[in-house]
């Protein structure tokens, strides 16, 4: 198949209306005749399926782009339509995302909405293209062949480790925020903190003495996930100015359910294993103290805990007091007679809270009698 390139005005391309991103969208018809394409109503509704559909993430694309000028690192293919004003005009095969973003940002430049750096407008105004060239029936083959490859073999992308690696270095190169790593990299400010986030949790698991030689790559997804819930980030005592987590034991804890444990001289796989469906039951665990110790009981497996939590969730006031004295007497039956016997000064500060507080409680009970 040959093929020829181009560099070509956007106002020259033509969006696919019959784009196989449209087919699974509820607002999509099929535009039978190849002759109509070029109609501004069944470019306009290309366009805005493009534009109004959050999966395609055109405003990401928009606003690197908008930070970055077009970097043709994907081509744009294209198919000869017809000629218009002695300029040939063609249609995207692959490309379509790209040449909306494109079009959309010279249109709010042209309505004043947005101003675009003189350097980045001149990447604008002409497009690299490669035009697929032969009989209709090669062409055809050429465009099924590339869909394949491109869209269901696929390119090999990195994974979310080497990803959340690339954003570490850009904003601590950048050292702008956020923001600006987003505009450049076309994804949400709020998902490169959290890929931050995640990366240098990792990164504090692999610099720990006890627990450093299980932090391989593939706990990253765990890190991800725990970030991202507002309870395992309490837990942690995880911190937004330092990226750490700073509560020890926990700490500790959360390395220990990563990490493969021993039990009677058997070594088992780590508890969690499932970085979405676990690390969201933890946080409904997290914050019970008796399905934490069985949690963290190496012998116990993760289900336990996880109906223990279910098992101990109060509906009322009454419910919530009941379950407070459970946890109360479970936790004075734990110690050791030689931890009762021989007390620091910090448990015998706490027993005496307890016993003014038992006091005070007993004399409402009392005086309700």
């Amino acid at each position: 198949m040959d093929t020829a390139q181009h560099r070509v005005s956007p106002t020259q391309l033509l969006l696919d209306p019959n784009n196989y991103r449209f087919h699974d969208i509820s607002s999509y018809r099929a535009v039978a005749s190849r002759t109509r394409y070029a109609e501004p109503g069944v470019q306009d509704k290309a366009l805005q399926l493009l534009q109004t559909t959050e999966s395609f993430e055109l405003g990401a694309l928009k606003d690197s782009i908008l930070t970055n000028g077009f970097v043709p690192l994907e081509q744009i293919v294209v198919e000869r339509y017809d000629t218009e004003d002695s300029k040939p005009r063609y249609i995207v095969v692959e490309g379509n995302r790209r040449v909306a973003a494109v079009k959309t940002l010279l249109s709010n430049f042209r309505e004043g909405s947005i101003d675009i750096p003189p350097n980045v407008f001149k990447t604008l105004e002409e497009l690299p293209v490669i035009e697929i060239l032969g009989t209709l029936e090669e062409r055809r083959d050429y465009q099924q062949t590339l869909m394949a490859i491109r869209h269901i073999a696929g390119i090999r992308e990195w994974g979310p480790y080497q990803q959340a690696k690339l954003v570490v270095e850009l904003y601590e190169e950048m050292q702008q925020g956020f923001g600006p790593v987003a505009q450049k990299i076309g994804i949400s400010a709020r998902e490169v903190a959290r890929r931050y986030r995640a990366s240098k949790a990792l990164q504090q698991m692999e610099a720990d003495d006890e627990f450093g030689e299980h932090a391989t790559p593939r706990l990253y997804a765990f890190f991800h996930e725990a970030v991202s819930q507002p309870k395992v980030r309490e837990w942690l005592k995880f911190s937004d100015t330092t990226y750490s987590a700073e509560d020890p034991e926990a700490r500790r804890a959360f390395y220990e359910l990563l990490s493969p444990r021993n039990v009677d001289s058997e070594v088992l796989p780590p508890k969690l294993q499932n970085s979405i469906r676990q690390i969201r039951q933890l946080k409904d665990i997290v914050d019970k103290p008796v399905p934490l110790k069985i949690l963290l009981d190496p012998e116990r497996p993760f289900d336990d805990a996880v109906k223990n939590a279910e098992s101990e969730t109060v509906q009322d006031e009454k419910g919530l007091l009941e379950h407070s004295l459970g946890v109360a007497l479970h936790s004075l039956r734990e110690p050791s007679i030689d931890a009762w016997l021989d007390p620091s000064a910090r448990s015998k500060e706490l027993w005496a809270e307890l016993v003014q507080m038992v006091d005070k409680v007993r004399k409402i009970y009392d005086g309700a009698q």
